[in-house]
């Protein structure tokens, strides 16, 4: 295991001084992401080498990447590790695109006109790094933005928690934009 992320953390070093151009929150999330042993796990005891081992490899785009390039990239390094005479098998059990949407088309300017006209706000458009539904609607076409009424900041954490004002705010934020670009 030590042997294959020594080989995988210069693909790391390269991978992470990668910015996109896309507005993304805080300064140090605008960097591709390649994240070596988010999971972890071998042996049986503590006083026991461990027979075989194994971690994950969390590896997300931004939307100037190409993930073909980039699938090829990383799996060539494990592809040579294996050559090398290591045991090693993977398994991907997660992919997608990354992809954006033109904040000032259509859609994200009735989704900005509507957050206005609900809250007074003036919203801030950002790229999400994770993987989303939209990506489904954007490969055939469509316009599509994550909106909701979470923080980021509290997401998928242990302490998360949604404002019931923000999801009645929400609610009729969507109502507003489906009407307008249904009747457009």
């Amino acid at each position: 295991m030590h042997a294959v992320v020594g080989k995988l953390q210069q693909l790391k070093r390269d991978v992470e001084q990668r910015t996109t151009r896309f507005n993304i929150g805080s300064e140090q999330a605008r960097n591709s992401i390649l994240m070596l042993g988010g999971e972890s796990g071998g042996g049986t005891n503590f006083n026991v080498v461990p027979g075989e081992c194994w971690f994950t490899i969390d590896r997300r785009i931004n939307p100037e990447e190409d993930l073909g390039t980039e699938k090829t990239k990383l799996l060539g390094i494990l592809e040579h590790c294996k050559q090398d005479g290591i045991l090693l098998e993977w398994e991907i059990l997660q992919e997608g695109k990354s992809t954006s949407c033109d904040e000032d088309g259509p859609l994200g300017e009735a989704l900005s006109k509507n957050v206005h006209v609900v809250t007074g706000d003036t919203p801030r458009f950002e790229m999400c790094p994770g993987l989303l539904v939209t990506r489904f609607y954007v490969a055939q076409g469509m316009p599509a933005f994550a909106y909701g009424p979470g923080l980021l900041s509290v997401a998928h954490g242990p302490n998360e928690y949604v404002d019931l004002r923000r999801i009645i705010d929400t609610a009729a934020i969507y109502a507003l934009t489906a009407t307008e670009m249904l009747n457009a």
